[in-house]
C-alpha cells in the first residue's frame, strides 16, 4: 500500500464531501436534480460507446 497516496485521496475525500452537503443544504434540489440527470446522461453514452463504439462511429460515417 502507498501511504501517501492513500493520504491524499483521503484528504480529498474528506473536502469534497464537505463542499457537496454545504453545495446541498444550500442550493438543494435545484442544482441536484439537473446534476443527476446530466451525470446519469454522461454515464449512459459512456457505457453505450463502450459496448458498441464501432457500430456507433460507422453509422454516423466517422470510420
Amino acid at each position: 500500500m502507498i501511504w501517501a497516496t492513500g493520504f491524499v485521496m483521503l484528504v480529498g475525500q474528506f473536502l469534497g464531501a464537505r463542499m457537496g452537503s454545504r453545495l446541498v443544504l444550500s442550493k438543494g434540489q435545484k442544482l441536484i436534480r439537473p446534476m443527476i440527470v446530466i451525470v446519469s446522461a454522461v454515464m449512459s453514452a459512456k457505457l453505450l460507446y463502450d459496448s458498441h463504439g464501432q457500430e456507433i462511429l460507422h453509422w454516423l460515417g466517422m470510420n
